[in-house]
């Protein structure tokens, strides 16, 4: 492939044109990193941009429900007074949450619940899957000072930084993740893969057509975070698509020119 490869072309080549991985390998390890990097802004973004809207769509539940519907409470020294003589309920996306002050409830209230919170004077218990996973004390706390207002002015706050460190810092976190991802990894397993396969890669080269083969799995976990699907297994399938793509790379080099392998030392 002879022809200068602008970064559409690599980013469209990646996914199905293993030919051109012989020219990733000639272009270096250098714009492979620089490559990626730009892959996981791209990706970083929109999903992120997909969790900025969803977080915004909540914030403005919360806010709304400060304003109109919470009663007034502080938590002080480590515990918190509302001002209500009742429990207060609340269902919000499949999730119990209880707010009692009163003494009239205990937490058993959001035991026949999958997910659920109960807040008492003392602090608050998170249940997932049936089972408590938090169990959290307001003396653990005790210097903190919340009331409606300060909880509104926080709200806001939150507003307006959430959006800013998720855009800035998580494509930064994301790309460090793929490089790590790479070197440690991928790198060496596609080395071990070239060896079997009788060719001769060095571990730079190694990593730099593992780079361009985790473009298909990046899009992959991309497209999950935005439909908001949560996958423990998918780092499996990330590791495992990414290896298959790096084998079929080295197959179709060695098939198009057996005689030019040095090249790849």
């Amino acid at each position: 492939m002879k022809t200068k490869m602008t970064f559409r072309h690599k980013f469209a080549y990646s996914f199905f044109n293993f030919a051109a991985y012989k020219e990733f390998l000639v272009q270096g390890l250098g714009k492979s990193i620089l490559y990626i990097f730009l892959v996981t802004l791209i990706f970083s973004t929109v999903s992120n941009i997909s969790t900025i809207n969803i977080f915004n769509s909540e914030i403005v539940t919360v806010e709304h429900n400060l304003m109109y519907n919470a009663p007034q409470f502080e938590l002080n020294k480590g515990l918190l007074s509302v001002d209500s003589d009742e429990p207060i309920y609340y269902k919000h996306d499949g999730e119990f949450i209880v707010v009692d002050t009163s003494g009239k409830t205990n937490s058993s209230v959001i035991n026949a619940y999958s997910d659920g919170i109960y807040i008492d004077s003392n602090g608050f218990i998170i249940r997932q899957n049936y089972s408590t996973i938090q169990n959290i004390k307001f003396t653990d706390v005790n210097e903190l000072i919340i009331t409606n207002e300060s909880a509104k002015n926080i709200v806001a706050i939150l507003k307006i930084v959430f959006p800013l460190v998720l855009l800035i810092f998580k494509p930064i976190v994301s790309f460090f993740e793929n490089l790590i991802s790479v070197f440690l990894i991928l790198g060496p397993l596609t080395l071990f893969i070239s060896s079997f396969m009788g060719v001769k890669l060095n571990y730079s080269r190694a990593c730099t057509l593992s780079f361009y083969a985790i473009t298909l799995p990046l899009l992959l976990e991309s497209l999950l975070s935005i439909s908001g699907i949560v996958s423990p297994e998918f780092f499996a399938i990330f590791y495992i698509v990414s290896l298959i793509y790096c084998g079929l790379a080295i197959k179709e080099i060695k098939d198009i020119d057996k005689s030019n392998l040095n090249l790849m030392k």
